[in-house]
């Protein structure tokens, strides 16, 4: 008998955003385990221990809010090569844009509004 992978996990930082609580139940729809982070700098530990969340999942961050431990948290795992796949969702006021280029391939930039199909994707 072989073990199946553990489906990766979707973790929503700055979960009282009303985008991402939004997008949450189109999430959740589509198979995907969505996990609220309440506490950015806890969850930035854990990312860089490598202790719960995994390469394979997603984190999703609402940079509309500009709370400081959400932009603390990108820069610790920005420089990390075994990191999550990160999704930034921007407004038209945010520093981040989605004509700004990274030289990461696991970061993504979404603007609000976002459609489904480019959330899911």
């Amino acid at each position: 008998m072989s073990l199946r992978p553990a489906q990766p996990v979707i973790y929503m930082v700055n979960c009282q955003s009303a985008a991402l609580t939004s997008m949450r139940p189109l999430l959740e729809a589509s198979g995907r385990p969505v996990c609220d982070v309440t506490d950015t700098d806890a969850f930035s530990r854990d990312v860089l221990s490598h202790r719960t969340v995994r390469e394979c999942d997603t984190v999703i961050l609402d940079l509309d809010g500009g709370q400081t431990p959400i932009y603390r948290f990108l820069n610790l795992v920005m420089s990390e090569s075994e990191r999550p796949q990160i999704l930034l969702m921007t407004g038209d006021g945010n520093p981040v844009g989605t004509a700004d280029s990274f030289q990461q391939d696991r970061l993504h930039i979404l603007q609000h509004p976002a459609s489904p199909r480019h959330l899911l994707d």
